[in-house]
């Protein structure tokens, strides 16, 4: 495996973690936005169902808190908007991913009909066609852990109240493929 190959996996690897990290934090705020939003459609409910005459300063209040809603249903929707931005990112990673994976397996194909072409095994080229094997394994592990994670990020950038959830499955994910621990 050449210093190349190792250093681009690694940068691949970083940048999925950063991604992830970046779902993470903004499905956390996303959920928390939710939370502040629920809780002040029930203070808004409360608020309308009270009987008798409103003052000015129920009024405002009853005003101040429906702009406080529709400034947490922005920031959701902004949450759902970057989500969806680092998925597309993402996706172009799988689809980089994948690439590297067919070319790979090409490449073991050779390395495999060349050694069958000598009529005898030579155990470096044997070695070698292990190893290229274990980096296919690896990278396909990746490959079906980075599909999990755009998966989840679909979901958050298109679900509400899905924000726990998803992140909960993000973060098994990404230890499932050796990203976190």
């Amino acid at each position: 495996m050449s210093q190349m190959e190792y250093s681009d996996r690694q940068e691949l690897e970083n940048e999925i973690k950063d991604n992830s990290k970046q779902i993470e934090t903004l499905g956390e705020s996303q959920k928390e936005y939710q939370e502040d939003m629920e809780s002040l459609q029930e203070k808004l409910k409360m608020l309308k169902s009270g009987k008798g005459v409103y003052a000015n300063s129920d009024n405002n209040l009853i005003a101040s808190v429906e702009t406080a809603i529709q400034t947490r249903e922005t920031n959701v929707e902004e949450c759902k908007e970057k989500i969806g931005e680092i998925k597309t990112q993402m996706d172009g990673k799988l689809e980089n991913l994948k690439k590297r994976i067919t070319t790979q397996e090409r490449h073991i194909k050779k390395m495999e009909n060349l050694v069958d072409s000598l009529n005898h095994k030579d155990n470096n080229i044997v070695i070698e066609i292990q190893n290229q094997r274990d980096n296919l394994d690896d990278a396909k592990d990746k490959f079906s852990g980075l599909l999990r994670i755009i998966e989840i990020s679909s979901a958050l950038a298109v679900g509400v109240g899905l924000a726990a959830q998803g992140i909960a499955q993000l973060l098994s994910s990404l230890q499932s493929i050796g990203l976190f621990r």
